[in-house]
C-alpha cells in the first residue's frame, strides 16, 4: 500500500507524532511506501527536517496553508499531487484538538483526491482532551502523543504497551555527532564535568519565564563547580543569549541559533540534563533521552504537553485562569509562570544533578 499521513506543526508537534508514526510503519511494513503532507509556511522548524533521516517516512511533500485569494489555488495544486500520487490510505496525525467540522473537511478533500481509506479521522470529545474535576478546575491530562497514538489504535494500530514510546525517540548521524563533538572541544572549558543544558527561549509568550530568574539558576549553578552550562536556543534566542552569556562572564557557552535541528539534537544529548520551558527544544531533549526540568505555564492542561520519557520534573502553578489555552497571558504580571520562584525550581534542579553525578559514578565503576 501506498500511504500518506497527514501532519501539522512545528518542532514538538512532530516530536509528539513519533509514537504514531511508528505504529504507522508497523501497520504497514517497510516495503509500503509513506509519504507525509505537512505545513511549511513560516515553520522554524519543519517535519522535514525532524524526520528526513528516521525510516518512518520516504518522502515528504510541504504545502503552504494561505487564506484568502490564494487558499483556491493553493488547494487545487496540492490536489492535483496528491491525485497523481495515487495513494490507497491517509493517516490522520493532526493534534487531538481539531474540530469535528476540520476532520470531516480533511476527509472529504482526501477522497476528492481519490484516497479510498481514511485512517484516524476521528474527533475527540472535549472531556477526553481537556478533562475537568468536579470542582471545574483541569485535571489530569493524556499527553498528546498518546492522543495521537489512541486515534490509530483503535482502528487496528500498535497501542502505548507495544513499545511505540521506547527511546530514543529521534537517531542521530554520525556526521551531526562528530561535528558537535569538535564544536564542544573547542569551547569546553571544564569538558569532565556534566554538561548542562539552559533553555530560555519559547515561541509562545505565555510560556515564557524571567531572563532574570534563568541567570539566577545558572549563577547557582556556576557557583556549584560541578558542572558547565551550554545554552540554547533558535536563531530568534541570539541576542538573548549573547547577553546572558556576558552577564555570566563567558562562564556559560553560546549555542543558539548555530546548528541545524538534528545538530541541536546532538548537542542535547552530550547534556546530563536541560532546565527549560514548554517549548521544542525541550522536546528534543527528551526525545534524545535527556531528563529535564520544566517550567511549564498553566496555559496548557496538565499533562498534555509533557516531554516523553522518564526521569522529567515539570513545575506547575496553577491559577484561576488554568487552562486558558491561550498564546499570550491578559493577566497584569502573567502569575502562572511569575508565581514560579528559583527557589521553587532550585530543589528539583539538584535533586536532579545527584542522579546525574551517581549514573556517572555508576557507569565509572562499571567501566
Amino acid at each position: 500500500m501506498k500511504v500518506l499521513v497527514y501532519h501539522i506543526g512545528q518542532l514538538g508537534d512532530t516530536i509528539v507524532s513519533i509514537p504514531a508514526l511508528r505504529a504507522v510503519r508497523r501497520k504497514f511494513g517497510v516495503f509500503s511506501p509513506v509519504l507525509m503532507l505537512h505545513d511549511a509556511t513560516g515553520q522554524l522548524v519543519t517535519a522535514e527536517m525532524v524526520l528526513q533521516d528516521s525510516g518512518l517516512v520516504d518522502g515528504f511533500i510541504p504545502y503552504s496553508p494561505v487564506k484568502g485569494a490564494g487558499r483556491l489555488k493553493t488547494m487545487a495544486t496540492l490536489w492535483r499531487r496528491l491525485r497523481f500520487e495515487r495513494f490507497d490510505a491517509v493517516v490522520s496525525l493532526l493534534p487531538s484538538d481539531r474540530s469535528r467540522w476540520a476532520l470531516v473537511r480533511d476527509r472529504l478533500f482526501f477522497r476528492a483526491c481519490g484516497i479510498p481509506r481514511s485512517i484516524g479521522f476521528r474527533p475527540f470529545a472535549e472531556s477526553e482532551i481537556r478533562p475537568r474535576q468536579v470542582s471545574g478546575r483541569p485535571a489530569y491530562t493524556p499527553n498528546e502523543a498518546s492522543l495521537r497514538l489512541r486515534r490509530l489504535s483503535a482502528e487496528g494500530f500498535a497501542a502505548e504497551s507495544e513499545n511505540v514510546f521506547a527511546p530514543p525517540l529521534i537517531s542521530l548521524s554520525r556526521q551531526a555527532e562528530a561535528r558537535i563533538d569538535m564544536w564542544l572541544e573547542h569551547r569546553r572549558k571544564h569538558p569532565l564535568r556534566p554538561l548542562i543544558a539552559l533553555c530560555p527561549g519559547c515561541k509562545k509568550p505565555a510560556n515564557s519565564w524571567s531572563v532574570k530568574r534563568f541567570l539566577e539558576i545558572a549563577r547557582r549553578l556556576i557557583a556549584l563547580g560541578r558542572c558547565e552550562i551550554v545554552i540554547l536556543g533558535g536563531p530568534p534566542e541570539r541576542d538573548l543569549v549573547h547577553m546572558m552569556v556576558d552577564a555570566l562572564d563567558g562562564e556559560a557557552i553560546h549555542a543558539a541559533g548555530r546548528f541545524s535541528v538534528m545538530e541541536s539534537a546532538a548537542l542535547l544529548s552530550r547534556c546530563s540534563l536541560l532546565i527549560g520551558l514548554d517549548t521544542g527544544t525541550t522536546h528534543l531533549a527528551a526525545a534524545v533521552g535527556v531528563p529535564c526540568v520544566v517550567i511549564q505555564s498553566a496555559n496548557s492542561f496538565p499533562g498534555q504537553w509533557d516531554p516523553l520519557g522518564p526521569g522529567h520534573v515539570v513545575i506547575r502553578s496553577g491559577s484561576a485562569c488554568e487552562g486558558c489555552q491561550l498564546q499570550t497571558c491578559p493577566v497584569a504580571g502573567h502569575p502562572c509562570m511569575s508565581d514560579i520562584s528559583v527557589g521553587r525550581v532550585w530543589p528539583a534542579i539538584e535533586v536532579a544533578l545527584a542522579e546525574t553525578e551517581y549514573q556517572r559514578h555508576a557507569a565509572h565503576s562499571h567501566a
